[in-house]
C-alpha cells in the first residue's frame, strides 16, 4: 500500500510528542495518537499492524483481564505491546501502534494485547482485524455516552470482523449473540454455583426480556446480576453450550477447575485464584481462555497464575490495630459496578462505617459541567440498609441526590451524614464502635479516598482502642447469628416520609416496566410507590392484556426504552389504540417519559428512511438520528391550569431522536434552558388533557416535587405531597441554580 508524506509526518510528530512527554515525566497514552491523527486522519488505516492482535472489550472487567493476560504472556516470554493504562479509545490504540513502529511504520514487536472500548469499535474495527476478539460481558454503562446495552451490542456485533476468532461469555444472553457473521466462535461459562440466585440480582436488570424477540425470560440461575442461564418462553433463545466451563471452585484451596469441552475427552485443568468473587473468577476464566486460544498450554498458564494475581488497584486494604480500612473503586456512572461494590461492602464481616464518594469530581471542578445522576436510581443503595453499617458518610457535589436515593432505599436518616470536606470523616469515625471503614469511590475520587484512608490509618495507629466486655459479648452473639461481628439490629428512625395514606382505591398501571428502566426512569415508579403506599400498582408486561383495556386506572405510567422494545410496545398496544385514545380524551392522568412518548406519535422514521407506524394519539413524527446523540439539560415552566400557579421543572435529555410536530398550544413546558421537541424549538413535550409526554428522562418525578405533587393530585383527587419532599426539594433547588450557569450541559 502506498502511503503519503502526511503518513510519515504523522509518525515523526508522534515520535517527537512521545519523547517530549517522556522528558516531562508523563506517560501520554493518548496524545501521540491525537497528534498523528490530526496530521493523517487515516493513520490507523495506513499504519501496519502487529501480526497478532488480541482485543478485549466489555462493560466490566476488560482492564483487569487485559492486564493479567499481558502479565501471563510476559511471564511466558511472549514479547508484546499493550495499553495497560486503559487508553482504550482510538487515539490510545493509535499511540500504542505508533510507539511500536519504526519511522517507516513497521511494527517492531509482532504481538499486541489491547483493551478496546466498546463504542470505539466504530473508529477502530474498520481498520484492525484482531486475531482474537474477547468480550467479557455487556451491562448498562455510562448512559450519557453508551446509552443501553442493546445500542452497544449493535455497534459491536455489526463491526466485529468476520475473520476474527470471537470469544464470548455464554452466561450473558446479551453479549453471547455478538457477531453472527464470524464463523470462529468460542464460548466460556461458569457452571451452577451454590450461592447462585433464582433470578437476576438488583433493583434494575439489563436483561428482563428476551433480547431477540422481547418475550419473557425464565431463569434457571444467576451468578452475577443477569449472568447465568435462562431461556425465552416465546422464541426459545437460550445460552450457547460452552467450550470452556468452570466445573468446580474450591474456595479453601483457592483453585478453580476448567473443563475444555472443545477438545477430545474434555480434559480438566486446575488454576489458582487469590481473593474470591464471581467477578474475579470470570476475569481469570477470560485470561485462561484467551491464553489457550493464543497458544499457551494449560501448564504454562497454571504456573503463571501461581505467581501472578489479579491487579488490586480497585480493592486496597490496610489493617491497623485490628481495624480494617478498605477502598473499593468502581466505574463512574455504572450502576452494576457500583452495586457489586456496595454488595461486597455489605458482606464484609464486622461493624463498619461506609464512605460514599461516587460523585464525578472532575465535573464538580467545572461549573459548566453537570453530572447525570439517573444511574443512582439503578444502583442498589438498598444494600446499605444493613445492621452492620453504623454510619454512612457521603461526599461530593451530588451528595443531596445520593441522600434522596438512600431515603428511598429505606435507610435510617440518622446514620447518614453529608460532609463538605472529606477530611471531616477522619474526625467523625469512632474506631471504638466499628471494626472497619469501607470506601465506595469512583475513578475521579481515587486520590481523595486514599488521602482520607491514609489519615484514618494514622488515627488508628495513634488511638487507644478499647472494647468493653459487653461489646465483646454482643459481637460473639452476632457472629453466631450472621457470621459477622458487632452487627446488632438497631431501631430504625421512623422519620415522616410525607406518604399519602388512605389511597387504597387508587390504581396505577405501569406499562412494560421490564422495558422502561432506561437511565433511572425506574425512579418515577419508586417515588409513586412510596408516596402512595396504599395504592394498587399493576405491572403490565409484554404479552399481558393492559388493565386499561377494561378498567380505568387512576394513573398510567410508561418509561423510556430502547428501539426494539419501542416497536414491541407499539405492536402490543395497537389493538388497544382506540381505548387508550378514549382514556386520554376522558382526562385519565398519564405520564410518559423519555422515549416512551414516541410510541404515541404517528410514526417513527429510521435513519435509512424506513418507518414504523405508531399509535397516532399525538400529532408528531419521530426521527431516529443514530449515531448522533442529543444531550441537554432542561429548565422550563409548566402551567397546570385550573387556577394553579405555574411552576418550574428541571430534567435531563439524552436521546437519538428529534420530533417534528406542532405543540404550540399543547406543550408540556416552555423551556428557558434546553431544547424542546427538537433543537429548533423551546416547546418541550406534549400535554393533552392530563396526558404528559416529556422527553426528559431518568428520575423526573423525584427531581421535581411540585410536578409530582400535581400528578398525585390528578391520580387521587386530593392534595398530596410526594415522599421525602424535603430531600427532593433540596435537589430541585440546586438544579434551578446550576442549570442557569451560562454554558451548562452534560459534556461527555
Amino acid at each position: 500500500m502506498r502511503v503519503s508524506l502526511r503518513f510519515h509526518l504523522a509518525i515523526a510528530a508522534a515520535k517527537v510528542t512521545s519523547f517530549a512527554l517522556k522528558l516531562a515525566g508523563r506517560t501520554g497514552e493518548h496524545l501521540p495518537g491525537v497528534v498523528a491523527h490530526a496530521i493523517d486522519p487515516k493513520i490507523l488505516d495506513h499504519i501496519p499492524k502487529p501480526a497478532r492482535v488480541v482485543f478485549i472489550s466489555g462493560t466490566n472487567g476488560k482492564t483487569t483481564t487485559t492486564n493479567l493476560l499481558s502479565d501471563v504472556l510476559a511471564d511466558n516470554g511472549v514479547a508484546h505491546i499493550s495499553n495497560r493504562s486503559g487508553a482504550n479509545i482510538v487515539n490510545g490504540i493509535e499511540t500504542a501502534f505508533l510507539k511500536n513502529a519504526t519511522l517507516t511504520g513497521r511494527q517492531r514487536i509482532p504481538v499486541a494485547i489491547m483493551e478496546l472500548d466498546e463504542v470505539s469499535y466504530r473508529t477502530v474495527m474498520p481498520y484492525v482485524e484482531p486475531e482474537i476478539s474477547l468480550v467479557t460481558n455487556l451491562y448498562g454503562d455510562t448512559f450519557t455516552r453508551s446509552a443501553d446495552p442493546a445500542y452497544i451490542f449493535d455497534i459491536m456485533s455489526t463491526l466485529t470482523p468476520a475473520g476474527s476468532k470471537v470469544v464470548l461469555n455464554a452466561d450473558d444472553l446479551i453479549s453471547c449473540r455478538i457477531a453472527p457473521q464470524a464463523a470462529d466462535k468460542v464460548y466460556y461459562s461458569i457452571a451452577q454455583l451454590p450461592d447462585d440466585t433464582d433470578g437476576p440480582q438488583g433493583i434494575v436488570c439489563d436483561l428482563t426480556a428476551c433480547p431477540d424477540c422481547g418475550g419473557a425470560l425464565e431463569y434457571d440461575w444467576c451468578h452475577l446480576r443477569h449472568l447465568g442461564r435462562a431461556h425465552c418462553t416465546a422464541c426459545g433463545l437460550t445460552n450457547p453450550e460452552p467450550d470452556y466451563l468452570v466445573t468446580r471452585i474450591d474456595r479453601d484451596a483457592h483453585t478453580f477447575t476448567v473443563s475444555e469441552r472443545c477438545r477430545p475427552d474434555a480434559p480438566e485443568y486446575e488454576y489458582h485464584f487469590g481473593a474470591y468473587s464471581v467477578a474475579n473468577i470470570y476475569n481469570l476464566l477470560c485470561v485462561v481462555v484467551a491464553a489457550r486460544e493464543f497458544g499457551l498450554t494449560p501448564q504454562q498458564i497454571a504456573r503463571s497464575l501461581e505467581r501472578l494475581s489479579l491487579p488490586e488497584q480497585r480493592f486496597v486494604e490496610r489493617e491497623v490495630s485490628g481495624k480494617r480500612i478498605v477502598t473499593i473503586a468502581s466505574k463512574g456512572e455504572n450502576a452494576t459496578a457500583n452495586s457489586v461494590a456496595f454488595d461486597a461492602i455489605r458482606k464484609e464481616p464486622g461493624a463498619k462505617d461506609v464512605v460514599i464518594m461516587i460523585s464525578d469530581n472532575h465535573m464538580a471542578e467545572v461549573p459548566e459541567d453537570t453530572e447525570y445522576i439517573g444511574w443512582y436510581w439503578q444502583a442498589d443503595f438498598e444494600y446499605f440498609k444493613d445492621p452492620c453499617i453504623r454510619h454512612l458518610f457521603v461526599y461530593g457535589c451530588t451528595a443531596d441526590d445520593i441522600l434522596l436515593r438512600m431515603r428511598m432505599a429505606g435507610i435510617d436518616p440518622s446514620i447518614i451524614s453529608i460532609v463538605d470536606n472529606p477530611m471531616e470523616i477522619v474526625d467523625l469515625v469512632d474506631f471504638d464502635e466499628v471494626d472497619g471503614v469501607f470506601f465506595a469511590h469512583g475513578t475521579t475520587t481515587v486520590e481523595i479516598a486514599h488521602g482520607v484512608a491514609d489519615k484514618l490509618v494514622e488515627k488508628a495507629q495513634g488511638a487507644e482502642l478499647s472494647a468493653s466486655a459487653d461489646r465483646v459479648a454482643a459481637d460473639a452473639a452476632a457472629e453466631a447469628v450472621r457470621g459477622t461481628a458487632g452487627c446488632a439490629e438497631t431501631e430504625p428512625d421512623h422519620a415522616e416520609s410525607d406518604a399519602c395514606e388512605g389511597a387504597s382505591d387508587v390504581v396505577i398501571e405501569l406499562l412494560y416496566p421490564e422495558y422502561g428502566n432506561q437511565g433511572g426512569d425506574n425512579g418515577n415508579a419508586m417515588i409513586l410507590r412510596q408516596s402512595l403506599p396504599d395504592a394498587t400498582f399493576i405491572e403490565t408486561r409484554y404479552g399481558d392484556e393492559p388493565y386499561f383495556a377494561h378498567g380505568v386506572p387512576s394513573l398510567i405510567v410508561m418509561s423510556s426504552m430502547p428501539e426494539m422494545q419501542q416497536e414491541n410496545v407499539i405492536k402490543a398496544l395497537m389493538p388497544y389504540r382506540d381505548r387508550l385514545a378514549e382514556l386520554v380524551e376522558a382526562g385519565v392522568p398519564m405520564f410518559f417519559s423519555g422515549t416512551a412518548g414516541e410510541v404515541l406519535g404517528k410514526e417513527i422514521v429510521n435513519p435509512d428512511g424506513s418507518a414504523v407506524e405508531a399509535l397516532g394519539i399525538l400529532d408528531m413524527v419521530t426521527k431516529r438520528c443514530e449515531p448522533q446523540r442529543f444531550r441537554d439539560v432542561n429548565l422550563g415552566v409548566f402551567d397546570p391550569g385550573d387556577g394553579m400557579k405555574p411552576f418550574e421543572v428541571v430534567g435531563y435529555k439524552v436521546q437519538f431522536t428529534q420530533m417534528e410536530g406542532d405543540n404550540a398550544g399543547c406543550c408540556f413546558c416552555e423551556n428557558e434552558i434546553g431544547f424542546g421537541l427538537n433543537e429548533h424549538t423551546k416547546l418541550e413535550g406534549f400535554r393533552k388533557n392530563n396526558l404528559i409526554a416529556t422527553w426528559m428522562l431518568g428520575p423526573v418525578l423525584p427531581l421535581n416535587p411540585d410536578l409530582t405533587a400535581w400528578l398525585l393530585k390528578q391520580a387521587t383527587g386530593d392534595s398530596c405531597r410526594p415522599a421525602y419532599e424535603k430531600e427532593s426539594r433540596a435537589c430541585y433547588e440546586r438544579r434551578l441554580t446550576e442549570f442557569r450557569i451560562p454554558g451548562v450541559g452534560m459534556h461527555v
